[in-house]
């Protein structure tokens, strides 16, 4: 890389800034308070405010530290993908069916059939807000990663998110990540029957493989958030509808030369395209139906008047395009034909009349609430649990099913209810077959779903509707099984589930690793799934499938293992937890969801969601039954869990932990989607409370600061006077293996040093100091102002014993890992170092927003903003407000040309203002907005090391 030069003939040379921390790495044994990323960056700061270096040299300096985290990211990715080419990619998938396919008797096909009868495996795509990379930024990943090489050149795309991140945007970003998807399943079914077919002959036309469902709930999620209106959930689905009709006859119009021009293949393709062409023509004038209401335009009436008029064009089921495929397949005598023709239908068939399946969420206290409302009886409150849920279960024994309209959407203000109205209308006008998920967030009554079935029968929608619970907090993950148990035990739940052949439950690792950890928690989703294996088995629903949709993201601190894609699948729902199902003869789907625009960039080619779904479906192979001695060693497998848990639960109620989140928030980082940060209704003043933030600044914080204490902290304890035993064991088992390898990796990464770095500059005592020794005297008044003032703050010190209180335990850890034989990151790679680097510039760049916020002239109240709570807000890293109030305090004269020749009146004085306030401008606001936003981008450098945002 080219060296940069600064001002006063110094290098900023990266190469020279690593050995020099490497150096002061080396010095620690012998100074054993040696921060060197906190000397580093003061020297920074130093130099930069003396005018050694610029802050264009600074800038420069990180760009090439962020485009060089940014492209190991990309190799990184293709890594986990496993993407090495697409026939590499094609050739895997061939062998996979053709093994499956070496039984060609009649009983062979059979089992070949049933097979894929039913997906096994699941792609969600949710939009939780980890949009920190622009649309660009993520591409010229992708295309780094799938050619597997860099050029060294400046990759000239700032490390930002896109400037406006609407829900419009995120939709935008899902419907390219499953039009990729949709490319790569398309791709797939051709592999499976032509594979099928040298086995099976003409046979293999008659199959209808199902290899796995995927999905989306943006613009329909609703836990949390208050701005989607049901207008726009439903306008969404017709899009996606229009956008799904126009992808299959687009497919199907391809076929054209393939097919040929007989008279009778003629007639078919002209009954398929005018069907479908009928269909979009439908779907589109009833989108600009609804797209027309408003005070200007048509009433609403107006347009549910034209989309409920039937003239038999609009399609709610795909059987009649299904069945003109299965004409084209029987006429056509090429084999090439017939099985482009079932790729396309089979496309059709896994998706429904969408671009994916659908999923409305809400959250439990809306489900109840709407319930209270509905009833208008004090029974909902007054009742014992036991008799609630009786008068529940008489309401559904004895509903009788209502009609609604869009009238009725309209009318109504219960969250809860609406969605249930929506889905009715969505069924009655949209799609009528393809199953829509209603997840319902924090649940941990069986009231809560027996209250959503009754509504789902109410409003005629059970036969579509999947409910499913979330369980993610540590109650409702230790209290799942019986929820499933209590519910199973009522005949209506259990009517319900039958009919629908499924029990659907929600799992997330969000708020699981807010409050228990990481790693205890991902030993709570699997106790959940042997016990939920166990309550379905018990219950006798042979033919129900248990379906687990395991909510997690994508960096450690979210539940995705670091490893491959295979890994991380396993890491969420073990072989063990598939075989407690399959050896009691049990169906079970796992889905996974892929969140925000770092799940995205494995949909981001259709090279990517090729290899990525392969992977995802082999995933759902029969388990053999395991040799994992973790299952067998059960008491301290529990031991380590309870004692992880007990650990984690101190630390997260540790007044340093509280007092890292909240020092600066989420002022580090840009806004990365449309949803808000702060949890709904949340007024809390304690911003350092990890119940009132929402997991991924929780999370994304940890990372920023250079320490993920939820994924590393608390295995020495964990471990406790069984140490020998449990080295042991993780040598043998594979699960606690891949356990103990997330914790390793997340260490690799993490950095008590960074923890301190970034609690120095709240330390009163490193700018007394700064000050005492006279060699930066222009700056001296601004050091003793800010020792001054944060004299009082606690921030620091809290923060470096929570680092001190963190290192006990590294000491573990350290000592744990080496044993096992895997490493810590105890000695620092040059990758690691780069992010160390960064921590330092981040924190040089800091100390300068600190000094210049000593610098802001004092003002009379504004809007009762006093100059101490602007100065704490800049301290707290509010910047854009900071800058807000002072420019209207102090406005700069922009229009420099006076008209004085223009007045006969001549003046010798003109105010001093006009000059004094440009110089607040440009010697305090403008290199502070500077600062800022590259202390922003350069969180963004940071994530690219952990591989994703929060």
């Amino acid at each position: 890389m080219t060296n940069t030069q600064p001002a006063g003939g110094s290098t900023l040379d990266e190469t020279a800034l690593r050995n020099e921390l490497k150096g002061l790495r080396a010095q620690i044994p012998d100074r054993p308070a040696l921060n060197p990323i906190a000397l580093l960056a003061f020297n920074l700061s130093r130099r930069l405010e003396a005018g050694e270096i610029s802050f264009d040299d600074l800038k420069n300096l990180a760009t090439r530290l962020m485009d060089s985290a940014c492209v190991h990211r990309a190799f990184l990715l293709k890594e986990q993908i496993g993407f090495e080419s697409d026939a590499t990619t094609t050739q895997e998938f061939s062998d996979f069916i053709a093994k499956l396919a070496e039984d060609t008797s009649d009983a062979g096909f059979e089992a070949f059939q049933k097979r894929f009868a039913r997906p096994r495996n699941g792609i969600v795509f949710t939009a939780h807000p980890t949009f920190g990379l622009s649309e660009e930024l993520s591409n010229r990943i992708a295309e780094i990663a799938v050619s597997g090489s860099y050029d060294g050149k400046p990759l000239g795309i700032p490390h930002r998110p896109d400037p406006e991140l609407t829900l419009e945007y995120e939709r935008g970003r899902v419907q390219s990540a499953i039009r990729n998807l949709r490319d790569a399943y398309t791709d797939l079914l051709g592999d499976y029957f032509r594979t099928a077919y040298k086995a099976y002959g003409e046979r293999a036309f008659k199959l209808t493989p199902q290899f796995a469902t995927f999905a989306s709930w943006v613009g329909y999620d609703l836990d949390g958030r208050t701005d989607i209106k049901w207008a726009f959930s439903f306008i969404v689905r017709l899009k996606e509808k229009a956008a799904a009709l126009a992808d299959i006859r687009e497919r199907f119009i391809a076929l054209k030369d393939v097919l040929g021009d007989e008279p009778d293949m003629v007639r078919l393709q002209r009954q398929v395209t005018g069907k479908l062409d009928l269909a979009i023509a439908a779907v589109e004038t009833h989108m600009k139906a609804l797209q027309a209401v408003g005070p200007e335009g048509k009433t609403l009436a107006d347009a549910a008047n034209i989309i409920s008029q039937s003239d038999g064009h609009n399609l709610t089921s795909v059987e009649p395009l299904l069945a003109l495929f299965d004409q084209v397949v029987e006429t056509t005598s090429d084999v090439k034909a017939k099985i482009a023709v079932l790729a396309v239908a089979g496309l059709l068939r896994a998706t429904g009349l969408g671009m994916s399946h659908i999923h409305v969420r809400v959250n439990a206290v809306q489900i109840n609430n709407a319930f209270r409302a509905f009833v208008h009886e004090s029974w909902t409150r007054d009742l014992t649990e036991r008799q609630a849920q009786a008068r529940i279960v008489e309401m559904i024994d004895n509903v009788t099913p209502e009609t609604v309209n869009f009238e009725t959407l309209d009318l109504e203000n219960a969250t809860a209810i609406r969605q249930f109205a929506l889905v009715a209308q969505i069924m009655k006008h949209v799609d009528a077959e393809t199953p829509i998920r209603y997840l319902i967030a924090e649940c941990e009554s069986p009231h809560t779903i027996l209250i959503a079935l009754y509504f789902a029968k109410l409003f005629g929608v059970s036969e579509i509707v999947d409910i499913s619970p979330l369980f993610e907090t540590p109650a409702a993950l230790e209290t799942g099984q019986r929820l499933v148990q209590r519910l199973l035990a009522e005949e209506a739940y259990r009517d319900y589930v039958t009919k629908r052949g499924r029990i659907a439950v929600q799992t997330g690792y969000s708020d699981a690793g807010r409050f228990i950890g990481q790693i205890a928690a991902g030993l709570a989703h699997e106790r959940l799934h042997h016990g939920l294996a166990d309550v379905v088995r018990k219950a006798g629903l042979k033919d129900v499938e248990t379906l687990i949709f395991s909510t997690h993201g994508e960096s450690m601190g979210r539940g995705a293992h670091p490893g491959n894609l295979r890994r991380r699948l396993r890491y969420v729902f073990p072989g063990e937890s598939r075989w407690r199902f399959f050896r009691a003869g049990l169906p079970v789907k796992h889905e996974t969801s892929f969140q925000g625009g770092d799940g995205y960039l494995y949909f981001t080619n259709t090279s990517f969601a090729k290899r990525a779904l392969v992977t995802i479906v082999m995933s759902g192979k029969d388990p053999g039954e395991g040799e994992d001695p973790f299952y067998t060693d059960t008491n301290l497998a529990l031991d380590f869990q309870l004692r992880l848990r007990d650990y984690q639960q101190e630390l997260f109620a540790h007044p340093g932990y509280r007092a890292l989140l909240g020092a600066i928030g989420a002022n580090l980082l840009f806004k990365t989607g449309s949803r808000p940060v702060k949890r709904q209704g949340d007024h809390h003043s304690d911003r350092g409370d990890p119940a009132r933030m929402r997991a991924i600044p929780n999370n994304a914080i940890l990372q920023q600061f250079g320490y993920t204490a939820n994924v590393v902290a608390g295995l020495g304890a964990a471990v406790g006077s069984e140490r020998d035993r449990f080295i042991e064991l993780a040598k043998q088992s594979p699960r606690l293996r891949s356990l103990i390898e997330m914790i390793a990796r997340a260490k690799q990464l993490s950095s008590l040093y960074g923890i301190g770095a970034n609690a120095n500059i709240f330390d009163a005592g490193f700018w007394a100091q700064r000050a005492s020794w006279g060699r930066e005297t222009h700056l001296d008044p601004a050091f003793k102002f800010l020792a001054e003032h944060l004299l009082e703050d606690d921030r620091a010190g809290k923060i470096i014993g929570l680092a001190h209180f963190l290192r006990l335990d590294a000491i573990e850890l350290h000592g744990i890992l080496e044993e096992i034989g895997l490493e810590g990151g105890k000695i620092p790679d040059d990758h690691r170092l780069e992010l160390d680097l960064l921590q330092a510039i981040r924190a040089a760049l800091m100390m300068r927003i600190f000094i210049l916020t000593a610098q802001l002239p004092r003002f009379t109240p504004t809007n009762e903003v006093t100059h101490e709570e602007i100065v704490n807000k800049a301290l707290g890293l509010e910047i854009p407000e900071v800058l807000k109030v002072v420019r209207q305090a102090f406005p700069r004269r922009v229009d420099d040309k006076r008209d004085d020749d223009a007045f006969a009146e001549q003046a010798t004085y003109l105010p001093k203002g006009i000059d004094d306030y440009g110089r607040i401008e440009t010697e305090i606001l403008e290199p502070m907005e500077q600062a800022y936003e590259l202390v922003r981008e350069i969180g963004t450098g940071i994530s690219h090391h952990w591989g994703a945002f929060g």
